[in-house]
């Protein structure tokens, strides 16, 4: 699945290069200030030039019309480090991630939901010798026993919390996978579309696999945005602009059906009982009422 993406966006990539070259052209002629970019370094070598995010951020830019340079910081580090950056003017100046009330009173969102609202839902990662023990489940109330494991400082963790439904966290991420097989907790909600990806690279030594609850997924409104520092809103603005070209001719929906629509269709929703929970840190500007920014099971 991995390589399939990674495939993908290659082509993707190779496909956009004559239409960089037609606007970085365009625009040569054009006395417009530099736009200066840098995001958080990503942990994967070579991840930069595939992963979505980015990917999207980069197109953006290049339908803007503006000049720009786009950068990974010089080191790698934790969501909490470069959101703070953002917020302090250091070097981190964008970063794409989960929204709440706190983080738009603190940063400057770009309003356009890049995963289209799909990391609201969650299927539930737990291991093997726990399975069957979800099999009778089929309602919010049967989750009062189950600890579910989150990231301390993840909006998701409040949404769970003011659900009723104990969670257990820790602050590393790829913590949470251990906790998980070593059965400090009960099941991590994934967004179906990691869950695959993640199923493959985390494991525990002895060779049990982690596995998907068959019948059950979660589902809470949320949106994961790209934010900006609230000093700085000239350089939120050219990608919010070259987004709405995107989205009006298409291509936002091309990019991301290349990259998800294979991880939407294996998840197998229609089939699901869908778990719904409120989020009730959910800023109240969330573009909810545009339906064309959001998955909706309508898609399938």
């Amino acid at each position: 699945m991995r390589f399939a993406i990674v495939f993908i966006s290659l082509c993707f990539a190779t496909s956009l290069a004559s239409f960089v070259w037609a606007i970085e052209n365009d625009n040569s002629n054009q006395s417009i200030d530099c736009l200066n970019y840098v995001y958080p370094k990503t942990m994967r070598v070579g991840e930069d030039e595939v992963l979505y995010p980015l990917v999207l951020l980069r197109t953006a830019l290049q339908y803007s019309g503006a000049k720009y340079t786009l950068k990974a910081s010089s080191i790698s580090m934790p969501q909490s480090r470069s959101l703070k950056q953002i917020i302090h003017n250091d070097e981190v100046n964008v970063a794409w991630t989960m929204t709440s009330q706190q983080r738009e009173k603190e940063l400057l969102p770009v309003r356009v939901p890049i995963f289209k609202g799909l990391y609201g839902w969650r299927l539930l990662v737990t291991t093997q010798n726990k399975l069957n023990s979800f099999s009778s489940m089929n309602s919010l109330s049967d989750f009062k026993q189950v600890h579910f494991i989150q990231g301390h400082d993840w909006p998701d963790t409040q949404i769970l919390l003011d659900s009723g439904l104990p969670v257990v966290t820790s602050i590393e991420y790829s913590s949470l996978f251990n906790m998980l097989i070593k059965g400090r907790g009960d099941v991590f909600p994934r967004s179906l579309l990691e869950v695959e990806m993640e199923l493959n690279t985390f494991k525990d030594d002895a060779g049990e696999n982690l596995t998907v609850v068959p019948h059950l997924m979660l589902q809470y409104p949320t949106a994961i945005y790209f934010f900006f520092s609230k000093d700085n809103p000239e350089i939120a603005q050219a990608v919010e602009k070259g987004l709405a070209i995107m989205r009006n001719n298409g291509e936002f929906d091309r990019l991301f059906n290349a990259y998800y629509r294979s991880a939407i269709e294996h998840a197998d929703i229609k089939n699901k009982i869908i778990i719904r929970l409120e989020n009730k840190n959910l800023p109240l500007l969330t573009p909810l009422e545009n339906t064309s920014l959001w998955f909706s099971e309508k898609d399938m």
